[in-house]
């Protein structure tokens, strides 16, 4: 919650040394509010007052009193500052002042993060009082207010602390929001299990490619007691499965658990038996699965040499590269984004087989709710990755399903669809993470260009195709 509210800070505080830079913000005919900047720290501030004069801060006192002093300045600099005339050293100064108060504030929330934890450790009563009667921001962390709810229900039986009683209370609502949210979640998938084979039949006809139940997993109980558990892959390129089980009484499974395997497009196969154990007790289980396209246990082949994927001799500069700040971040790192008009040659960085297509759709925009709009191609290499090709236009392919694929060939036509702010190709080679097994993962690539082997292309960057 804490990290939450820093990070809601620091982007108002990005957004207005923005517009400032621009020149916009000075162009607004409404009074701007400067003072609301300082809301996030003024909202701890009364808390921090009343720890200051507390002795469980004492080595503190200093810090904290000098904090609510800066804290109120700061606001009539803010309230100054509120109207149609902006004085720009002074707005300089007022953001520079907001920096340092949440700095200091950070140190602070570390200060009572520290106290709060030795109280309980050394179960001092007193001070475990004093400093959750004034609660500071990390008291909602939910490790700190699991520690100080346990600390509390063992100490004071008789629920005396009223700020305490409200963070039981917070707990509990969020306790029971999850439970709801995993046992609505465990009831469909148990209703996608128990269905019928002649029941999935009649489903298969109106699933859609690439949705969450293109992959089904039923189960069936045999005459002695077997469970029976058989998996679908309704898509036409390779997917990994994921089962585990959330409990299993008195039944054995015939494979280590959690059981991930790899199911080819259209494949259809029994994956897993749990057998009985006691033919005189009753069994019991409860299982949940996922999938993601592509397989974790590809090994990429890092010798190999990828082409850039436009036509022969063109010069092709990149938008967003490796580690790049807009999306290239965690697991999709390693992709590249090229600038290309709408309707740009896109050909095959690698050989293999075409195994995933999408190009019927024409929407796209800068926001997440596009994504499901992206027009894509997947090849699927000799060593188990994916080459992705994102962001084609609609109908943005002259190859099929299945199709081989030589390095070089044309496979489509760039565009602008999905999640996308310009018309850009967004290339990445990529397997299944191995820690989740649930989300697909990009590696890095060499790439052979005519200004020799590029190992990480970064923004600016300009390469022509060899």
């Amino acid at each position: 919650m804490l990290e939450l509210k820093k990070e809601g800070f620091r982007s108002v505080r990005i957004l207005f040394l923005t517009l400032i830079q621009s020149g916009i913000l000075f162009a607004e005919t409404s009074p701007i509010l400067f003072d609301t900047l300082a809301d996030p720290l003024q909202k701890s501030t009364e808390s921090i007052k009343k720890l200051s004069q507390s002795s469980v801060m004492e080595p503190n006192k200093k810090i904290l009193k000098s904090f609510v002093n800066e804290v109120e300045s700061t606001l009539s600099v803010g309230k100054e500052l509120t109207g149609n005339t902006i004085d720009r050293e002074l707005l300089a100064l007022y953001l520079k002042e907001l920096r340092e108060l949440s700095q200091q504030k950070e140190s602070i929330d570390s200060l009572y993060r520290k106290s709060l934890t030795t109280a309980m450790v050394h179960s001092d009563k007193k001070s475990f009082e004093i400093l959750v009667s004034a609660p500071l921001e990390p008291l909602h962390h939910p490790r700190i207010r699991s520690d100080a709810i346990a600390f509390y229900q063992k100490n004071y039986p008789q629920n005396s602390i009223q700020n305490m009683e409200a963070l039981c209370d917070e707990e509990s609502l969020e306790d029971k929001s999850i439970q709801m949210a995993i046992e609505q979640e465990q009831a469909y998938e148990e209703h996608l299990r128990i269905l019928k084979r002649s029941e999935v039949k009649g489903i298969r006809r109106d699933i859609k490619i690439g949705s969450r139940n293109s992959v089904i997993v039923v189960k069936e109980k045999m005459a002695d007691g077997t469970i029976v558990f058989e998996a679908e892959n309704i898509n036409p390129y390779l997917v990994t499965l994921a089962l585990d089980f959330d409990k299993l009484d008195n039944v054995k499974s015939d494979h280590p658990l959690p059981l991930y395997v790899e199911l080819s497009g259209k494949m259809k196969k029994e994956i897993l038996r749990l057998i009985p154990i006691n033919a005189n007790v009753q069994t019991n289980e409860i299982s949940s699965y996922g999938w993601v396209k592509g397989s974790a246990f590809a090994q990429h082949d890092d010798t190999y040499l990828y082409r850039l994927p436009f036509a022969l001799g063109v010069n092709v500069d990149v938008s967003q590269g490796y580690n790049g700040g807009l999306s290239h971040k965690g697991l999709s790192a390693y992709a590249i984004d090229f600038s290309a008009p709408i309707g740009t040659p896109v050909y095959a960085a690698r050989e293999g087989e075409v195994v995933g297509m999408d190009v019927t759709h024409t929407e796209g925009g800068p926001s997440p709710e596009y994504r499901p709009y992206m027009n894509y191609i997947n090849i699927r290499h000799s060593d188990g990755t994916l080459g992705n090709y994102f962001h084609l236009k609609q109908g943005g392919s002259v190859v099929k399903i299945g199709q081989q694929i030589k390095r070089g060939d044309l496979i489509g036509y760039s565009g602008s669809t999905g999640y996308c702010t310009a018309p850009h190709l967004h290339f990445s080679v990529s397997k299944v993470d191995p820690i989740s097994m649930r989300r697909p993962m990009n590696v890095p690539i060499k790439i052979q260009t005519a200004q020799g082997i590029v190992f990480s292309p970064q923004k600016g960057d300009r390469y022509t195709v060899q």
